[in-house]
């Protein structure tokens, strides 16, 4: 045997190690897109964040900007979120509308800043959706209610939810309806404040 038909000695161990250095990095590879694989199939499945209708708090007279600008009531539609995923959510929008005293119709239309209102996983959070009502429906409203302690309203609306900060999938129309009841007092406090 002579030297010159094998390789030089330094080479094999260089080539084993490069050869070595090219398997794990594609196994590496093989493996993130496996385990991104089945977090995006596992994540794909959004589960519907249970949303009810907590109160709704009515926060004073304030001017409505607009063409033209008017004067209105905020009223503050309180909804508890509980998200059943073992990520977070975040909601994006909520719209729909107010019914007050069965027939007052107001939408809502609610854009959450940035991207979104994130709702930890397995915790119940609650979510603040504004309503301006005009100052009339607020008058009309209470002389309806002379009688009665207490004005019904319904919240029907529907929820986008994106699914993790890091998958952003994105689920629209998770739905709400859900009744509840502002009390008279509460409607005199804000329209006759002493």
């Amino acid at each position: 045997m002579t030297l010159e038909a094998h390789e030089p000695w330094t080479w094999p161990p260089v080539r084993s190690t490069l050869r070595g250095v090219q398997r794990r990095l594609l196994r590496a590879i093989l493996a993130s897109t496996i385990l991104f694989a089945s977090g995006a199939g596992a994540v794909g499945c959004v589960k519907k964040p249970v949303m009810h209708l907590d109160h709704a708090e009515l926060s004073g007279i304030g001017v409505q900007i607009g063409l033209p600008p008017s004067i209105g009531v905020r009223m503050l539609v309180v909804v508890t979120v509980y998200n059943p995923n073992s990520y977070d959510v975040s909601v994006r929008a909520v719209r729909g509308q107010v019914i007050l005293s069965n027939r007052y119709i107001q939408p809502v239309d609610y854009r959450a800043p940035g991207d979104g209102l994130w709702l930890r996983a397995g915790v119940v959070t609650r979510v603040g959706v504004p309503v301006d009502l005009p100052i009339e429906l607020a008058l009309q409203l209470l002389r309806d209610a002379a009688f009665s302690p207490v004005v019904p309203y319904r919240f029907v609306g529907r929820a986008d939810v994106t699914a993790t900060s890091s998958f952003k999938l994105e689920k629209d129309d998770y739905a709400i309806d859900e009744q509840g009841v502002i009390t008279r007092q509460q409607m005199e406090a804000v329209l006759y404040p002493h």
